[in-house]
């Protein structure tokens, strides 16, 4: 009975460890369980068919070290089409942060200088600098710099803004709005005129910025948007969904979520070509998620000094309340945490804490929610940090 005693006694240690690891197991499955629940009643109750203004889908990721997660609500085109967590979606401003990366990368590379003066790039009759921003009478188009573009410090005033945009795109349904045609219509709105302060004296939000921007990686990078794009960040992150609409044929087998201007259905009643630069491009929040982890861990540039230039301008505290915006990436502080993404028109956002290694993306593909969109973002960051 000793021997039987004493080859026993040294495995009792080993099997309360195998109950511990067990039961901890067991925990975590039914934390992520509850966890995984609570986050899809979330996207449930953001969905609102019915309203004036209707949300006919959600779709919502996040990634924590506590969980990585993705759900999806209501119907994709509005009818019968059952919404998924890959469904594509139309990004809007979100667009700004890759188009930011692409001038920042051309940086590096020497093509320019954030303090070069756009007149070394766009001195010519769709840009007209001379003409371009006026402001109490004078011309200041010349002083223009790539990093004023970058931070929305130009004093540019935004055409979209104009009440006659809308109706419009509304009675042009079908025109592709390429930068010829948009700057175009800048001037015809006398939107030249309309500038809020000379450059780099304030903060005015414009698309007309990244609009000029888009023009310049064209100018100095040799190839098209999309093809900058598509070469510098798509295919370098395997996002194989990814593409600027209107520009080039759709990537990826995920088929597009509808999104809406109230009833107006921006997928099959108008084309939106007129993001273009601003926010024209086409994703899934699994590679949104991708590209904003990749950028903030400082994958996407060859210096690091770089990355911090990028996101230290959001130091100087423009943007207002609800963030700050840096060269092309809003800052945000969120329950406490200190995230950095950007959001779009579409009421879809992407934030990503570095510090916590915790991210969300979201989208409600309606322009007009009323404040949703904030909840739900709040309520997403609460639920994963």
């Amino acid at each position: 009975m000793k021997q039987i005693k004493y080859i026993i006694i040294p495995f009792i240690p080993l099997l309360l460890a195998f109950i511990v690891m067990d039961c901890r197991s067991s925990e975590k499955q039914n934390d992520v369980q509850e966890l995984s629940e609570k986050l899809q009643a979330l996207v449930n109750g953001m969905i609102d068919a019915e309203s004036e203004d209707p949300i006919h889908n959600a779709v919502l990721l996040v990634e924590s070290p506590r969980i990585k997660w993705k759900g999806a609500a209501g119907m994709a085109d509005g009818k019968k089409e059952a919404m998924t967590p890959d469904h594509k979606i139309k990004i809007a401003s979100i667009g700004k942060t890759f188009t930011a990366t692409v001038v920042l990368q051309l940086m590096e590379e020497g093509y320019l200088n954030l303090d070069d003066t756009i007149d070394a790039f766009l001195n010519n009759q769709i840009v007209k600098v001379d003409n371009l921003h006026i402001y109490n009478g004078i011309a200041y188009g010349r002083q223009i710099t790539v990093e004023q573009l970058l931070s929305q410090t130009t004093g540019i005033a935004d055409y979209m803004e104009d009440p006659r945009f809308i109706p419009d795109v509304i009675e042009h349904p079908k025109t592709i709005w390429n930068p010829v045609r948009i700057l175009e219509k800048y001037y015809e709105y006398q939107t030249n005129q309309k500038t809020t302060f000379r450059p780099g004296e304030g903060y005015n939000y414009s698309d007309v910025n990244y609009v000029l921007l888009a023009m310049i990686i064209e100018q100095v990078g040799g190839s098209t948007l999309q093809e900058q794009y598509k070469t510098r960040i798509f295919d370098r992150l395997g996002m194989e969904n990814s593409y600027l609409e209107y520009y080039e044929e759709p990537r990826g087998d995920q088929p597009l979520s509808h999104a809406y201007f109230s009833t107006l259905d921006l997928v099959d009643d108008i084309s939106t070509s007129f993001d273009w630069g601003g926010g024209g491009i086409v994703s899934t929040c699994e590679e949104l998620n991708t590209f904003f982890r990749a950028l903030l861990d400082g994958k996407l540039f060859s210096k690091k000094a770089t990355l911090k230039q990028m996101l230290s301008a959001a130091d100087k505290g423009r943007g207002g309340n609800d963030y700050a915006y840096g060269l092309g990436i809003m800052k945000r502080t969120i329950l406490g945490h200190i995230f950095y993404g950007h959001g779009g028109a579409y009421d879809c956002d992407v934030f990503y804490c570095p510090k916590e290694n915790s991210s969300v993306c979201l989208s409600l593909n309606q322009m007009n929610t009323h404040g949703k969109r904030e909840k739900f973002l709040q309520e997403a960051v609460n639920l994963i940090m």
